[in-house]
């Protein structure tokens, strides 16, 4: 991978970690960056296929690793009664990688917001589900609503027809799909 990509994805990261003030897990991370991709169009270079929680590239997993061993982000394991989950936050050397990255992060600083202000503060459970339908509908050309709901809970069994008929109401209504 060339290195300009990695600092772009790097200071992307460091973006969406201080704009989610908090709400930045793995979950979140992976579905933020497909986002940007999928919605907006942002260059990350990000190669996703539909896996167990929705859209999936093991390279994202590899950059936060490779931010986190360069202090560029800081990620730390909270538990809870019902399991665990990542908490990202921008680590001391954020700023540096935003500088490094600074004509990328301009260009699209606009679609960072859009999807930081749009999606930032959703649980992992909407963000797997509305990634998934977008995924299945753009990837699998499925534009028949009726259809698509229903290729949406053979994959998402675990949601229901009003769950995932309402969340692709609000991706419709919102445009994001074609």
């Amino acid at each position: 991978m060339q290195a300009n990509i990695l600092g772009n994805r790097l200071a992307v990261f460091v973006q969406l970690a201080e704009r989610t003030s908090g709400n930045l897990g793995r979950t979140q991370l992976m579905k933020l960056c497909y986002f940007l991709q999928a919605f907006r169009g942002v260059p990350l270079g990000y190669s996703f296929s539909l896996y167990s929680y929705g859209p999936f590239d093991s390279e994202v997993l590899s950059d936060l690793q490779t931010a986190e061993s360069m202090s560029v982000l800081h990620t730390e394991i909270q538990y809870y009664p019902g399991g665990y989950k990542y908490d990202i936050r921008t680590g001391e050397k954020g700023e540096r990688a935003k500088a490094n990255a600074g004509p990328f992060i301009t260009e699209h600083q606009k679609d960072i917001d859009w999807v930081a202000n749009k999606f930032g503060s959703w649980p992992a459970s909407d963000l797997e589900l509305a990634s998934t339908i977008a995924y299945i509908s753009e990837e699998e050309g499925i534009e028949a609503r009726d259809e698509l709901i229903e290729r949406v809970k053979l994959v998402k069994p675990h949601f229901s027809h009003r769950q995932i008929r309402s969340q692709l109401d609000w991706l419709l209504n919102e445009r994001l799909l074609h």
